[in-house]
């Protein structure tokens, strides 16, 4: 009996742009490992000795604006000048990333596996520019962030043994994250006084957050009728830094209705190094006879919180999560496997930040009739899908064959 293979984690970030925040652009959740198929048909696991190289491709293109999970359709039509027939070309910010990770793994014992990821970005972003001199013009112009990411080492452990354990089996993980990845790479950037300077790029674009992280992962796998298996898969990464320092922009007046004064919010005009979280459920199953080719079909949740779970609050974030439905599909033959994962989402939610918190509540400090009360909330640009695709070998160790 042949043994099915466990498609491991995937995880999607977004980037992002403006004082305002856009999402799966603007919420900066960044790839945090590679879709990689284990390539053997009579082992889901890595066994002792044995390597396995790959490398994932992902793609997307951020561009819907959302406060909350309202969409914002006037971005995309007005704002942003016009073109030579008299058109509005709209405001909206475009996030174009690019992110490739080279991937190595290790198994020290059947059971137990041992990572390395080493990511690149090639990010860009565009937005629009309200020239004020020497001519009043508004056009829209790219500026770029690209280069070595945060690199990740991490270990897995199969709760059961593999060689016993044909139909189901759990994976627990735990990582580091470290901050090899600039956080505070810069770019010519035209000025609304024609001038041209070189600025810190937006945090949703930098290659890395700057912080020292840890994550924690679980996985598992369960055999539902013959070669249909249900699969799930959940990721999270503690970022105890608070900032990385990197300066986003002065420290926010807020005013009243009136243009009084009421306080100024320090702390939240540097980027800060935030958690990220993901999680990944669905079914998959070989669609061919020599069970080399199958498909899956998966719901993911991935996103960054608010608040981090250890350390302080205050730095700047654009928080938000997507929820998608992702269709994917493998192929494997000998200790070669190709994999490409869609997800396309069906939720994009750009939730309130501490800053936001702070300026609303500061707003509403002083005004007594809660049906005037104020709620502050960013918005952020998401995609509508993302590509992975993917490749791995796999050398070394005792040769297994097929039963």
């Amino acid at each position: 009996m042949k043994k099915f293979f466990l498609l491991s984690t995937a995880l999607v970030f977004f980037t992002g742009i403006t004082n305002k925040t856009k999402a799966q652009g603007c919420v900066a959740i960044r790839q945090m490992g590679g879709v990689t198929a284990v390539t053997e048909s009579n082992s889901y696991n890595l066994p002792k000795g044995t390597f396995q190289i790959g490398a994932n491709y992902r793609y997307f293109h951020s561009w819907r604006h959302y406060v909350g999970t309202i969409e914002q359709p006037q971005r995309q039509t007005t704002g942003g000048g016009h073109d030579e027939n008299g058109n509005d070309r709209g405001n909206a910010v475009n996030i174009y990333s690019h992110a490739l990770d080279l991937n190595l793994s290790y198994g020290l014992t059947n059971r137990l596996q041992l990572n390395l990821s080493i990511p690149y970005a090639h990010n860009e972003r565009s937005q629009v520019l309200r020239q004020t001199s020497p001519i009043k013009d508004t056009f829209r112009y790219s500026v770029f962030a690209q280069g070595l990411s945060d690199i990740r080492v991490s270990a897995n452990y199969w709760l059961y043994d593999p060689a016993k354990s044909l139909k189901s089996n759990i994976m627990v993980g735990v990582g580091l994250k470290l901050p090899t990845g600039k956080h505070n790479v810069t770019d010519d950037a035209p000025q609304s006084d024609g001038t041209v300077k070189n600025v810190v790029m937006d945090q949703a674009i930098q290659p890395g957050d700057g912080g020292l992280g840890f994550s924690v992962e679980l996985q598992g796998f369960k055999q539902i009728y013959r070669s249909l298996y249900a699969f799930g898969n959940g990721y999270y990464l503690f970022n105890p830094r608070e900032s990385n320092g990197t300066f986003k922009s002065d420290p926010t007046v807020v005013k009243d209705a009136n243009g009084n004064v009421l306080g100024t919010l320090y702390g939240y005009n540097v980027y800060a190094c935030p958690d990220q979280y993901f999680l990944r459920a669905g079914v998959m199953t070989s669609v061919d006879k020599a069970k080399k080719l199958t498909v899956s079909l998966a719901y993911r949740w991935e996103g960054i919180p608010a608040f981090d779970a250890i350390g302080g609050q205050a730095a700047y974030r654009r928080p938000g999560y997507v929820m998608a439905i992702e269709s994917g599909v493998s192929y494997r033959t000998g200790a070669h496997s190709l994999s490409l994962f869609v997800p396309y989402n069906i939720c994009r939610n750009r939730i309130q930040s501490a800053a936001d918190l702070a300026n609303q509540n500061l707003q509403n400090s002083v005004i007594t009739d809660k049906s005037k009360q104020v709620r502050v909330q960013g918005d952020a640009a998401f995609a509508d899908y993302s590509i992975s695709l993917g490749y791995a070998y796999r050398f070394g160790g005792k040769k297994t064959h097929n039963k």
